[in-house]
C-alpha cells in the first residue's frame, strides 16, 4: 500500500468501522490493536479476523453483538496505552480482544517492550483475551517475535486473562502453503489468512461466550 493510497483507504476503512458501531446489539465487544484489527488485506469487514469474532459471538450466544472498534494503523503497544486505553475505558465491554506488537518488532528492546505490555494489560478488564505475535517465519524480527510471544504469555498467565496462540497457530503453516494467507503485500492476512487468525482467538471467545448470561426467550431484541 503506497503513501499516496494509504491515508484515503485507512480514512473509509475507519469510517466503514464508526458506522458499524453505530449498529446496535445485545453485547458489545471492542477490538483493541493494529492494523490486523482494522482488517487490512480484506475489503470485507466481516472477514476480518474482528468481524469473524463478532460471528462466532453470536452464534454461541443467540444474541447480537455491536463492535467498537479502537485498533489503528501502525499501532504500537505504547499506541494502545496512550491512545486506545483511554477510549475503552467509558465502555463496558462484554468481549475484549487485543492483537498488538508486531509493529514493535521493528525495534524490539524486550524490557521496553514488557514494562509497557504489562501496564497495558493491567488496565484490561480480567475478561480480555491477547494474542502473542504472529510469526514472522524467518529472520530477526521471527527471533524477536518468539522472545516476545513468549513474554507475553508469561505476562498474560500472570494477570489471569485469557492467551490467543497466534504464534503458534500461524507458524505451523510456514512454507509455500501458507502464501494465501497473505495479502497482495505479503505482510497482512487475506481473508483466508485471516481465518487462521481467528482460530488462535476462537477457544478463548467461545469459553467466554459460555459464561456470559444466557439469552432471555421472553426477550425480543427488536422492540
Amino acid at each position: 500500500m503506497t503513501a499516496s493510497l494509504r491515508t484515503p483507504w485507512l480514512e473509509a476503512r475507519r469510517a466503514a468501522w464508526r458506522r458499524r458501531a453505530q449498529q446496535p446489539g445485545e453485547l458489545l465487544y471492542v477490538a483493541l490493536g493494529d492494523s490486523a484489527a482494522q482488517g487490512v488485506g480484506t475489503s470485507d469487514l466481516d472477514a476480518s479476523y474482528v468481524g469473524l469474532l463478532a460471528a462466532r459471538l453470536q452464534r454461541n450466544t443467540g444474541r447480537s453483538v455491536r463492535i467498537v472498534n479502537l485498533s489503528r494503523y501502525g499501532a504500537r503497544v505504547r499506541n494502545v496505552n496512550a491512545e486506545q486505553l483511554p477510549l475503552l475505558a467509558d465502555l463496558r465491554p462484554d468481549l475484549v480482544t487485543l492483537g498488538v506488537g508486531a509493529n514493535d518488532m521493528r525495534r524490539f528492546d524486550r524490557d521496553e517492550f514488557g514494562a509497557a505490555f504489562e501496564a497495558l494489560l493491567g488496565a484490561l478488564p480480567s475478561h480480555a483475551i491477547v494474542s502473542d505475535i504472529p510469526c514472522f517465519y524467518s529472520g530477526a524480527r521471527e527471533l524477536d517475535a518468539v522472545i516476545a510471544s513468549r513474554l507475553i504469555a508469561n505476562l498474560v498467565r500472570a494477570q489471569g486473562q485469557a492467551l490467543a496462540p497466534l504464534h503458534r497457530v500461524t507458524e505451523v503453516r510456514r512454507g509455500w502453503g501458507s502464501v494465501p494467507d497473505f495479502s497482495w503485500d505479503q505482510f497482512h492476512p487475506s481473508a483466508r489468512g485471516y481465518r487462521v487468525w481467528e482460530s488462535a482467538f476462537a477457544g478463548a471467545v467461545t469459553r467466554r461466550a459460555s459464561r456470559l448470561p444466557p439469552v432471555n426467550p421472553s426477550h425480543d431484541p427488536t422492540g
